[in-house]
């Protein structure tokens, strides 16, 4: 959590830059600070496998398919949404996902998780039916699938890419009130089920795991921003930028972490898988 402060990054030469981080040059931001600087083709009789999408985290989403999807579709059924219960979760039940977020002033980001799922199995008609929304199941195809920590970083990245736009607010911790810096990063992984201690110095210090350089879905640390310590991170999303909550003017937004601002203050990565 932060105070509302502001700080102007001190230019240093990006030699001054933490080699560990492998990040690839991007036109760097601005650097006001706020506790951050802004800135199938068949042949004819062979058998044609259909492939399956399980979203290991439990996050139910576009382009999945199977019992899990048909038990959301039944739901929203139940709630006045009209929908072929057919197990694919194509842009009719995305559409009516993000409808029924909308109507129970939830996130609208066509994922169905932890929240949704709650709203969805607390509503009365889904309590006369006794329909139970679950984890989307482990599926194979011919080829076997294998859960992998790829798809839980994925799904880090695309629920903070849907959080951009949302306002910067001191002490938020949700999408409805705003974000403060760790306020956000708390939000995303408690979306996959991660729980994560709220300041940025007690992250640092006590979850996940250090990595030499970060991939996607991790989490990038920052030193002396608006206090003192570790006081600031942003979601690594790949091509030398993370997303993080910034400042009143620029509330979650993308920023290159190549200025200088943050290579000077860089001091590591986590993985919180």
């Amino acid at each position: 959590m932060e105070n509302k402060k502001h700080s102007i990054g001190k230019y240093i030469g990006a030699t001054a830059f933490v080699t560990s981080l492998a990040f690839t040059p991007v036109v760097a931001g601005s650097v006001f600070a706020h506790g951050a600087a802004p800135d199938n083709g068949n042949t004819g009789n062979e058998e044609v496998v259909v492939p399956t999408v399980t979203v290991s985290s439990g996050l139910i989403s576009a382009g999945d398919r199977g019992e899990a999807v048909s038990d959301v579709q039944s739901v929203l059924n139940n709630n006045g949404y009209d929908l072929n219960v057919d197990g694919i979760f194509g842009p009719i039940t995305n559409d009516a996902v993000r409808d029924f977020q909308q109507d129970n002033d939830l996130l609208v980001d066509g994922i169905v998780g932890p929240h949704t799922k709650k709203a969805l199995n607390t509503s009365d008609h889904t309590n006369e039916q006794g329909i139970t929304i679950t984890e989307a199941p482990e599926q194979k195809t011919e080829s076997e699938v294998v859960d992998t920590p790829a798809d839980s970083q994925s799904d880090i990245v695309s629920i903070a890419e849907s959080l951009v736009g949302t306002p910067y607010t001191f002490g938020g911790t949700t999408p409805q009130e705003g974000f403060d810096s760790s306020g956000f990063i708390n939000y995303v992984f408690e979306q996959v089920g991660i729980p994560l201690d709220r300041t940025h110095a007690e992250m640092w210090e006590n979850n996940g795991t250090h990595v030499d350089s970060p991939s996607p879905g991790d989490v990038v640390f920052f030193e002396d921003t608006y206090k003192d310590g570790i006081s600031h991170s942003g979601i690594y999303i790949g091509n030398n930028k993370m997303i993080h909550a910034g400042t009143e003017e620029t509330g979650v937004e993308v920023t290159s972490l190549d200025a200088d601002y943050w290579q000077s203050r860089y001091v590591g990565a986590k993985s919180f898988q």
